[in-house]
């Protein structure tokens, strides 16, 4: 559907560039989009932090900062605090400090035909959906996470906290049956929606998360990540990228590699920083395991470098995490061309993607022993073996997560609801 008015287009997102963020690029190549069809497009976003948490030096503080894009759209950077941390207090703050920001905002500006929406769960979301509610403005909400059952996998939420669950549920459920539209990244989002939030199917697009090949840093230098850590050419290396958090389960990779001490020529290299980073140390140094390298600072040039490295890809989750969010990292990997090992619910999004592409192998959560076995048995496998299934996951991504594809259905779906108000 091509629109047949020029909207004005407000789009709110929580991570935008020059944070190096999925989230943070397929928000700027929406506006992008709308702005090159001629629709007056304004970006609300916090002042760049991610991911060390800190302002970016060509940044100034403040409560309000405007530029002009060269794609043609406005953006507006709004006060919120950083999270430096990854503690439940300080991501509470970031979210509820942008909410804010974001909904005096949208009370005090002229209003939008159309407002886009890819914030923070569930407050940032709430103090938005509820400005657009007094404004009567239509929204399109993206949904990365489900909340609050991606808190209680975790283990955030403390024994006892049943009435904060229920509640955290209920505004969920509040925000949703208050937007025009929903934008889910997984078929298991869509059902959890209408099955247990009761909403109603037709206000439920599933849109996954998606890569552009053309924005693919590249790392100048060239570098070998292998000489960088003293590690072998022809060792077999096994490589985790990503955020190190709570659910992201990297320590069970290290418990796994504990088991793999007579295998001399596997290495793991661990790559990024979060809030587990020190406990994974701290088990790396106690247990003595000098095949297994931290690699923290790393730059987003430094990506592909550092992936195509790799023998093999690793992507752990942990307990149900992987039913209610689907990493990111997971679009990078499948690019890079190397073979991945997950481990994940047969019944995940992780489990149906890996397996419907051949990118890989995928063995369920909490198995230590399986993990490790799995890792020993990959490695004897034939490079032809593991290169025609990370080849698989590349053309795969290629296909089915282009920019092309899924940018095109989210501005079909803002241009409908827009039109619609008018």
């Amino acid at each position: 559907m091509v629109s047949r008015n020029r909207l004005c287009v407000l789009i709110i997102s929580s991570v935008f560039p020059p944070e190096p963020v999925v989230s943070s690029q397929t928000s700027a190549q929406i506006a992008e989009k709308m702005a090159e069809l001629g629709h007056q497009v304004k970006v609300l976003a916090p002042f760049p932090s991610r991911p060390m948490g800190q302002m970016y030096p060509q940044y100034k503080r403040g409560l309000l900062q405007s530029e002009t894009c060269p794609q043609g759209y406005e953006i507006v950077r709004c006060f919120s605090f950083f999270s430096s941390v990854s503690s439940l207090l300080s991501r509470f703050l970031e979210n509820i400090s942008f909410g804010l920001s974001v909904f005096f905002i949208l009370l005090f500006s002229p209003r939008a035909d159309i407002v886009y929406g890819n914030t923070w769960p569930i407050f940032a979301q709430g103090l938005l959906m509820l400005a657009c509610k007094i404004r009567r403005m239509p929204l399109v909400l993206s949904v990365q996470d489900l909340y609050p059952e991606s808190l209680f996998v975790q283990n955030r939420m403390g024994k006892g906290a049943v009435w904060l669950y229920r509640f955290l549920r209920w505004l969920d459920i509040l925000i949703a049956r208050n937007c025009q539209s929903l934008i889910v990244i997984s078929e298991q989002f869509k059902k959890i929606y209408v099955q247990d939030r009761e909403i109603q199917v037709e206000k439920i697009h599933v849109i996954p998360n998606w890569i552009d090949r053309d924005q693919i840093p590249v790392d100048p230098q060239n570098y070998s990540i292998r000489q960088q850590h003293n590690i072998p050419k022809d060792a077999f290396l096994v490589v985790y990228g990503g955020n190190i958090g709570v659910a992201a389960g990297v320590d069970d990779v290290i418990r796994a590699f504990q088991r793999l001490l007579d295998k001399e020529n596997i290495y793991l290299l661990i790559a990024g920083d979060g809030s587990m980073l020190p406990e994974c140390q701290r088990l790396v140094n106690e247990n003595n395991l000098t095949r297994v390298k931290f690699h923290s600072l790393w730059p987003a040039q430094e990506t592909f470098s550092l992936l195509k490295a790799a023998d093999l890809l690793i992507l752990p989750t942990r307990g149900e995490q992987a039913i209610v969010s689907v990493p990111s990292k997971l679009l990078s990997y499948m690019l890079s061309g190397c073979c991945i090992l997950a481990t994940a619910p047969i019944d995940s999004e992780i489990a149906r993607i890996i397996s419907s592409s051949g990118a890989g192998w995928v063995i369920s959560t909490n198995d230590i022993g399986a993990l490790a076995n799995c890792i020993s048995e990959i490695s004897r496998l034939s490079l032809d073996e593991r290169g025609s299934r990370g080849q698989a996951g590349h053309n795969f991504v290629l296909k089915h997560f282009s920019k092309s594809t899924n940018v095109k259905k989210v501005v079909e779906i803002l241009e409908q609801m827009g039109d619609q108000r008018g």
